[in-house]
């Protein structure tokens, strides 16, 4: 599955059971970090803040999304495939973009 944005993909999370919604104000500064910290451990759900909270009080006015690729699920999803199976094809095609293999000859240059 191709995704258009960030949205797209954090919709798609809602759909699959995949994402939380936290409504309460909560403190960016260590209280998101254990919360994340404790879900990630524990093979939750990525978590979206809604309301991240000022130290001197009121709301900042973007949501802060956490542990978004923190399951092989979660990171097969992202990827676009739909099963994590599939990550090992991914990963291939990933690592020959990293060092791919020069041709060797007019031929192999051809095949492209």
């Amino acid at each position: 599955m191709n995704y258009s944005d960030l949205r797209d993909f954090i919709a798609k999370l809602q759909e699959l059971g995949e994402l939380k919604r936290i409504g309460l104000p909560v403190s960016p500064n260590l209280a998101m970090t254990e919360i994340c910290d404790r879900t990630l451990r524990a093979g939750g759900p990525a978590l979206l803040f809604e309301r991240p909270a000022r130290t001197g009080g009121g709301d900042y006015p973007i949501p802060v999304l956490g542990n978004l690729f923190g399951t092989p699920r979660r990171v097969a999803l992202g990827m676009g495939a739909d099963d994590v199976s599939e990550l090992r094809r991914i990963g291939h095609v990933l690592a020959r973009l990293k060092e791919p293999e020069p041709p060797k000859g007019f031929r192999d240059i051809m095949d492209m």
